[in-house]
């Protein structure tokens, strides 16, 4: 029974991850590092990064603006034709395209992903610009047994900066458990307690080294993050609720 649970486990979160790594539909166009430059350039484009403001200040496309994923309703311009290229940070993060299907569906005609990203445009020589530059410091990270004991025994506080949409498909049900996306921990940092240990966990383990140096450098001393993220939990046959 216990291996019968393993192996849907293991089917759901691939069907999940799928479902975030390849885009349902198109509707939109990519684009590369010089084709963006060339829209800048010649037409009155938007450039996009749809993540954390955190993220964005850390570095970011010059002359591109912040919008995160659950405002692009209300902060894209009313004008539907107008040229909106979003990017994020890199090939495989799929804000970029996620954001493109988004502005689709809100009605946009002229929308590009540029998925290549910041290491892209890094890589083609274009200029970058840093606002507020997270701290350079060794990040520690807790493996999925770990945590589990942490979760059991220890006065642990479990972050999940995870998006709304992905914290919804699946998350870990418990009480030392808070739910803050990445995008709203600049203006939530003080919902945390600074005399407890403080564990991050998101998706796959790319975006919380973001929040774990953030919360460094706002004076939390004691920080680590979840190796491998929410995948590494559920293929490890960790036990999930899933909420939609």
């Amino acid at each position: 029974m216990r291996k019968l649970l393993l192996i849907l486990l293991v089917g759901m979160v691939a069907l999940l991850l799928t479902s975030t790594l390849v885009p349902a539909s198109q509707g939109y166009q990519d684009i590369d590092a010089a084709g963006t430059k060339a829209l800048m350039e010649n037409s009155d484009a938007l450039v996009v990064f749809p993540l954390s403001p955190i993220e964005f200040d850390n570095k970011h496309i010059e002359g591109s603006v912040n919008i995160v994923m659950d405002m692009l309703e209300y902060d894209l311009p009313e004008n539907k034709e107008r040229h909106i290229v979003f990017y994020c940070l890199g090939i495989k993060c799929v804000a970029s395209w996620r954001a493109a299907e988004k502005a689709v569906e809100l009605g946009y005609k002229n929308v590009y992903a540029f998925r290549e990203g910041i290491p892209g445009w890094e890589r083609a020589g274009y200029p970058l610009v840093t606002v507020k530059p997270l701290p350079d410091v060794e990040i520690e990270q807790v493996s999925t047994m770990e945590l589990a004991a942490m979760l059991d025994k220890d006065d642990i506080i479990l972050v999940d900066i995870n998006l709304e949409q992905d914290a919804h498909k699946f998350h870990i049900d418990h009480p030392k458990r808070v739910h803050i996306p990445l995008d709203e921990l600049n203006v939530s940092v003080e919902q945390l307690p600074r005399d407890k240990r403080i564990v991050v966990i998101c998706l796959k383990g790319k975006r919380s080294p973001t929040a774990v140096k953030y919360l460094i450098g706002q004076g939390f001393t004691d920080v680590v993050m979840v190796e491998g993220g929410m995948q590494k939990w559920v293929l490890d046959g960790r036990p999930v609720k899933r909420v939609s």
